[in-house]
């Protein structure tokens, strides 16, 4: 059974790492034929498309210079993640099964915006010709049932160990607090603005060393002078370097206004580190402790193509940090709690997409 992944090139893209957890997850579920294509472009045309090299490239990375039609010819199913390329999913099905794993806050085609009738029209079309539905969680699951787009809910997961030992809290009286920016996001979407609003308004004196992770430089966020409190972090880390990041805090905050999965929140949550989020979907499913401390109220929602975007708000992010003050939330929320579930997820994350394939190419219901 061959089985093929298409990602783009540069690593910095939630889709580059959700190849490698697609991958992972059927290489532990037994499957041995696995490969990742990596585009410049993951919209191109089948006709002369070649393959580039990774920015940071896997065991299953493909080198540059394969041509994208040569390819597919070999495969048994491919698995698209986000971009819905009509093109290359016309001329492939019902040939290869195509498994596709949508966000929904990116329902378009052809990147154009407006376009989200299309979209549902063209899934619901290939459907019953070869093509699979993949949800991240059980809320996108509901709403593409909704659309009447018949869907499997998979567990998500990444492959990072869960830590399983006790975390020591900070020597100091001070507590660090982190936000991974990342790239920012589409629409401002992980709510640095948000995050920059309330450290100005934390009280004088407070206890909280505030870190800040953005991978673009802090001038392209227009938010004026970075507070001098701030430990700014720019540019890309390399892995190890960021979990030597992530395991310095004490607490690390999402305030995302939307989110196509969460994968940087749920790392952190493998690594034990406590998180708090917007008290939104899918950041809010993906919380391992039950506490409002560790959600961010929101002040309004707003419709953004199939799901929704959350205003987080900045006040509660100072209210929620000021009730956990006394006490360091390593204390507070203890490693066993913030990792509770996340051996069942990864577990349920590797079956079902190994059940999955073989489903698939062995045409059973």
């Amino acid at each position: 059974m061959n089985i093929g992944i298409l990602a783009p090139d540069n690593p910095h893209k939630g889709l580059h790492r959700d190849a490698e957890l697609l991958a992972w997850a059927l290489s532990e579920g037994g499957h041995e034929s696995i490969e990742i294509l990596h585009l410049k472009n993951i919209r191109s045309d089948v006709v002369s498309t070649q393959s580039t090299n990774s920015g940071a490239p896997s065991e299953w990375s493909l080198s540059e210079g394969v041509f994208l039609d040569e390819w597919l010819h070999k495969l048994d199913v491919l698995f698209l993640s986000e971009v819905f390329n009509l093109g290359l999913v016309e001329k492939i099905v019902p040939v290869i099964k195509v498994v596709y794993i949508p966000n929904l806050e990116w329902t378009i085609m052809k990147g154009e915006d407006g376009e989200v009738a299309s979209w549902i029209a063209n899934i619901r079309k290939f459907l019953d010709n070869g093509l699979t539905v993949l949800a991240k969680t059980k809320t996108a699951g509901l709403v593409l049932e909704q659309h009447d787009i018949n869907c499997t809910v998979v567990d998500w997961s990444v492959p990072d160990k869960i830590r399983k030992k006790k975390r020591k809290a900070s020597t100091g009286k001070d507590i660090r607090v982190l936000m991974n920016a990342g790239l920012g996001g589409w629409k401002s979407r992980r709510g640095v603005d948000i995050m920059i609003e309330a450290i100005k308004s934390m009280p004088k004196n407070h206890n909280f060393n505030f870190v800040l992770k953005t991978i673009k430089p802090w001038d392209e966020y227009g938010l004026g002078e970075c507070p001098a409190s701030v430990e700014l972090v720019e540019g890309f880390l390399s892995r190890k370097d960021m979990d030597e990041l992530v395991d310095s805090a004490d607490l690390i905050i999402y305030p995302s206004r939307f989110e196509g999965f969460g994968l940087s929140q749920l790392e952190a949550l493998h690594r034990g580190i406590p998180v708090m989020c917007t008290d939104g979907w899918p950041m809010n499913e993906l919380q391992t402790i039950d506490d409002e401390r560790l959600l961010i109220r929101v002040k309004e929602m707003t419709p953004l193509r199939l799901a929704w975007s959350f205003e987080p708000s900045s006040k509660s992010i100072v209210e929620n940090l000021m009730n956990i003050s006394s006490e360091n939330p390593r204390i507070t929320f203890p490693t066993v709690q913030v990792t509770k579930g996340l051996g069942q997820k990864q577990k349920n994350f590797v079956e079902q997409l190994s059940n999955l394939v073989v489903k698939l190419v062995n045409g059973s219901d």
